[in-house]
């Protein structure tokens, strides 16, 4: 791990644990390799919070705005963000994301595609379903509690004192029988990691609420 981004992933787990009472469960899992990371999107501390969370070095992508100044675009790029001028699903960001797992690394993808404006988990696009099964690389379901509360879509400063958790799932692995088209392997991964997200927030919700 880059000694700059081990050393801001510290500081951020840190001011987590200060401000928002950071609570991990799963990490424990043991898996090693290119995986996707899947988590539900409902505020902007949810890459920072997720990057802070997972033990290994993680990779995002950014809105290539946020890439304009410099001082910027040298601080996201430490932190493994990268830019997209369109959207998640365009060929460009797609090449990419296949070029960070075949390098065996482990990729950020919010299945919802956008923040929630509610906190409840949206109807998920395909495109992750898509590169998992072009890569053949697993999926980690990545539940994220508190974090609407903290700073929801339309408010412009987080809330500090609240508290938020990161609960990581089983890796779901894109493995199907043969009958099944292309379209039904992407929509039935899809499903996979919506029951997954839902499990875990009951699981959550059952053991701590």
């Amino acid at each position: 791990m880059k000694i700059f981004y081990r050393v801001s992933v510290f500081i951020l787990h840190c001011l987590f644990r200060l401000f928002y009472r950071l609570s991990i469960i799963g990490t424990e899992i043991p898996f090693e390799g290119k995986a996707i990371l899947a988590p539900n999107h409902a505020s902007f501390l949810d890459p920072p919070l997720l990057g802070a969370a997972w033990p290994e070095e993680v990779h995002f992508l950014a809105r290539a705005t946020l890439f304009r100044r410099k001082a910027w675009r040298q601080l996201l790029s430490r932190l493994n963000a990268h830019p997209i001028y369109g959207t998640p699903q365009d060929i460009e960001s797609f090449r990419l994301l296949c070029g960070l797992l075949a390098e065996g690394k482990k990729v950020v993808i919010f299945p919802e595609g956008v923040r929630s404006p509610t906190g409840e988990l949206q109807p998920m696009k395909l495109g992750m379903a898509m590169l998992a099964l072009r890569m053949q690389c697993p999926i980690i379901p990545v539940y994220i509690h508190g974090t609407f509360e903290a700073w929801p879509k339309h408010q412009w400063w987080p809330r500090l004192g609240s508290s938020v958790t990161c609960v990581f799932g089983k890796p779901i692995f894109p493995t199907f029988p043969p009958y099944m088209n292309k379209k039904q392997r992407q929509e039935a991964i899809t499903r996979q990691v919506e029951k997954g997200l839902e499990e875990l927030r009951l699981q959550f919700e059952n053991k701590f609420l």
